[in-house]
């Protein structure tokens, strides 16, 4: 597995020597922004020039199912197969455009005059060496105005609908929505390896990680998450707030619709308030009061 990686690629090369994944995986690190296409290019030495390369975007999390569409990708012999959902609105992200053999002829951009649902891309995608080579090496390239649409007009791109969860999380609130769509399945409601006191109050849905403490009269949820080793004291209270790893929520403090970073310390009796963002490593006094929408970076 390679990751493509520009921005806080420093801190994301430690965070991938911390997890200890089951797969190998390397860094290819463009020094400057290379669009969609330019990084695939750029780790081209990395690659396998026989094989087919599955490209996914980071910023999308789904169950799409990786073998089914590289094996469609073979049979079918184009060049490029790209992973579809259908979305009732597809006006941020535009739409593609099929045949009844569902092979993909165009792309239709983000418009607001989009009206009804659609089939648009889900950001993964099954390439063929052929697809890497007409990449321009070291310059910043797009895939979806610049390679796809070349394809597509001839006839070399095939679809593969996925019908599964699909998220787009680039934006903050996305990404809340996605967290909170998910704690609504009962897969991802596990709690394990947790310590929690007989008296705290877990209001389901709601997610509680790895090694994390509850205290005796806490109360979390509904639709909260709790990263791994996060600690809540004795009367703690937050609901439809995620909070990262290694935080840890002071006695009576009381937070509410909040994004709360890794390693935060959050002081006793603290008030945060509807919509805020705390940066992680930061530190918020005892009994401070953090109005609604608040950011605050370390």
């Amino acid at each position: 597995m390679i990751l493509a990686v520009n921005h806080l690629s420093d801190k994301l090369r430690v965070e991938v020597s911390r997890k200890k994944l089951d797969t190998k995986t390397v860094l290819s690190v463009e020094e400057t922004p290379l669009g969609t296409g330019g990084p695939v290019s750029l780790a081209r030495p990395m690659l396998n020039k026989d094989d087919p390369l599955i490209v996914a975007n980071g910023d999308v999390i789904s169950d799409i199912d990786l073998r089914g569409l590289i094996t469609s990708h073979v049979r079918s012999g184009a060049e490029a197969t790209i992973a579809l959902v259908s979305a009732d609105d597809p006006r941020p992200f535009g739409l593609a455009t099929l045949d009844a053999n569902d092979r993909i002829i165009g792309f239709e951009e983000k418009s607001e005059t989009i009206q009804s649902p659609g089939w648009i891309n889900a950001g993964v995608y099954a390439l063929s060496p052929k697809v890497i080579a007409m990449i321009p090496h070291g310059h910043p390239v797009s895939l979806e105005r610049e390679i796809f649409p070349t394809l597509a007009s001839q006839g070399k791109m095939r679809s593969w609908k996925h019908m599964g969860f699909w998220y787009d999380i680039g934006k903050i609130p996305d990404y809340v929505i996605a967290n909170r769509q998910l704690l609504q399945r009962a897969e991802f409601r596990e709690t394990a390896n947790a310590e929690t006191g007989m008296l705290a109050n877990i209001r389901q849905p709601s997610y509680v990680g790895r090694n994390s403490t509850i205290e005796d009269g806490a109360k979390l949820g509904p639709y909260t998450i709790l990263s791994q080793r996060v600690s809540v004291k004795r009367g703690a209270e937050a609901s439809e707030t995620i909070v990262f790893e290694q935080t840890s929520l002071g006695e009576n403090c009381m937070i509410e619709d909040s994004l709360i970073g890794e390693g935060v310390t959050v002081g006793k009796e603290v008030r945060i308030g509807k919509g805020s963002i705390i940066a992680g490593q930061v530190v918020i006094p005892d009994r401070a009061v953090i109005r609604p929408g608040s950011v605050i970076l370390n």
